[in-house]
């Protein structure tokens, strides 16, 4: 069973790709967070997590929901993160949180696929050339991981930490998640045609349109996927003043 969340689509391409291989289930994350997170495994089936690196960590409510989820017949763990550069102490992030479910977590890789985080200065998605690169680079790397999991290969992590690991997960990250995991910023500029294709397609429910305008509104529940803003149709959706003028990414296959 492979659990896993995407915002942009590079992770659930991962996450399809491991289950179509596997022939496991892939469970979308806030389909069933909210559930009841009891599970048993078959005899031989893997236990997976498939998730995007945000500011070099793994998502706040993701790690909420794994120290939830209760899993039995458990046999084989392994987790693979998708990043724009490196992961901080993500392969350490997820140890922990292994130990304190009394899991033996096996494997542990992360994946470059093009870049997605476009809310400060400087932050935009990668040129056409790179993207392309970066998924045919990742293909690759992602056929390394498949075959690792099938084989069973234990105690294995490549999860391309990078410079500073310790002070970009343990200060930059708290600081990030404090100050730019909000949905205050978000709003449409004139642009938005008011198709509602944000509100449909939010993967955490979280934006409605308002019944005087009929423009979208967001709610306390944002997890700074961005995946409003990269699917929307006109690039009307803008975090404050800092996504002007930048592009929009969503994943294809090459």
């Amino acid at each position: 069973m492979v659990f896993y969340f995407s915002g942009s689509g590079n992770s659930e391409h991962v996450a399809q790709t491991i289950g179509n291989a596997l022939g496991e289930k892939c469970v979308f994350i806030p389909d069933v967070m909210s559930g009841d997170c009891h599970y048993e495994l078959l005899d031989g089936e893997r236990l997976g997590f498939v998730f995007p690196i945000y500011a070099w960590g793994m998502p706040s409510f993701i790690d909420d929901f794994i120290r939830l989820l209760q899993v039995t017949n458990v046999s084989y763990v392994y987790f693979v993160c998708t990043c724009g550069d490196d992961t901080g102490k993500t392969k350490e992030q997820m140890l922990s949180i292994a130990n304190s479910k009394n899991w033996h977590l096996s494997l542990g890789y992360s994946i470059k696929m093009p870049n997605t985080y476009v809310c400060l200065p400087g932050f935009d998605v990668d040129t056409k050339e790179v993207e392309n690169e970066k998924i045919r680079n990742a293909e690759e790397r992602l056929k390394e991981v498949v075959s690792y999991i099938i084989k069973g290969v234990d105690n294995y992590f490549d999860t391309i930490p990078g410079s500073m690991p310790w002070m970009k997960s343990k200060i930059i990250r708290p600081l990030f998640n404090k100050l730019l995991i909000s949905s205050k910023p978000f709003h449409v500029d004139n642009n938005c045609v008011q198709c509602g294709k944000c509100v449909r397609e939010c993967p955490m429910n979280n934006i409605s349109l308002s019944q005087n305008s009929s423009t979208p509104s967001w709610g306390d529940n944002c997890v700074g996927c961005l995946h409003c803003y990269h699917f929307c149709p006109c690039n009307s959706i803008q975090f404050g003043s800092f996504t002007k003028g930048k592009g929009q990414y969503c994943y294809k296959k090459q």
